[in-house]
């Protein structure tokens, strides 16, 4: 492996998150899956590479602030790279799809290692892969800091099912010592999709088009416009 990683070569690739089952944890299988069809997680990136976690998330930085009008969907390039995007955080609050309502949990889906849980109190957007087995740390009682939510869970609400090796791979990225854990050159998330088996689930998976029901019986409403988080 060449150590100059300024040098290593701009690539893509992908993994896949399923879903932990809807009657385990609703409310935030619900809210990823509404980030991930409006949009809202293209072109954020991995903002920390911790020694138990990576963790994903939108900029909380002003200057990224988009100028001019929102996009509802932020992405409409032919070469993903070059579409300009909404990584920042009031992308997700102006739709109300920035935090969960309270800390949900099911120790029947716990925090092992390669599941997917919420970051914050109360949880989102930010979410993160464990890269270890984080039951304990992320579990019930894990959190001893100085939310008043403490002794509740991360939500754990998925698991990397495909692509485990570009995550492993994302490991060889050095660290940026004087930003903590945050990585030295980004990674850029440069669209999220959901995904759901074709009609005969042997042929693979199909992406559900942005703005369309699976079924399309009707088309999804815009959310109205209300404030949110106040």
């Amino acid at each position: 492996t060449n150590p100059d990683s300024s040098s290593w070569p701009r690539i893509t690739n992908k993994f896949a998150i399923e879903m932990a089952p809807l009657d385990l944890m609703p409310h935030t299988v619900n809210l990823f899956l509404q980030q991930v069809h409006h949009g809202l997680w293209d072109k954020c990136q991995v903002v920390s590479m911790a020694k138990h976690i990576l963790q994903l998330g939108p900029s909380y930085d002003d200057r990224d602030k988009p100028d001019g009008a929102e996009m509802d969907v932020p992405n409409l390039g032919d070469d993903p790279r070059d579409r300009p995007g909404d990584p920042h955080y009031d992308h997700f609050h102006d739709k109300g799809l920035d935090k969960i309502s309270y800390q949900e949990y099911s120790d029947k889906f716990p925090h092992d290692q390669w599941t997917v849980g919420l970051a914050g109190r109360p949880g989102g957007p930010d979410f993160y892969i464990n890269k270890l087995d984080n039951t304990l740390i992320h579990g019930p009682g894990g959190q001893t800091n100085r939310h008043d939510l403490h002794n509740e869970a991360d939500p754990c609400f998925g698991k990397i099912v495909e692509g485990l090796e570009t995550l492993i791979d994302l490991d060889t990225i050095p660290v940026n010592e004087e930003r903590g854990t945050a990585l030295m050159y980004p990674v850029v998330i440069l669209a999220a999709h959901v995904v759901v088996p074709k009609e005969n689930p042997a042929d693979g998976w199909r992406v559900v088009d942005r703005g369309t029901k699976l079924k399309k019986d009707d088309d999804i409403m815009p959310l109205p416009e209300v404030p949110h988080g106040v």
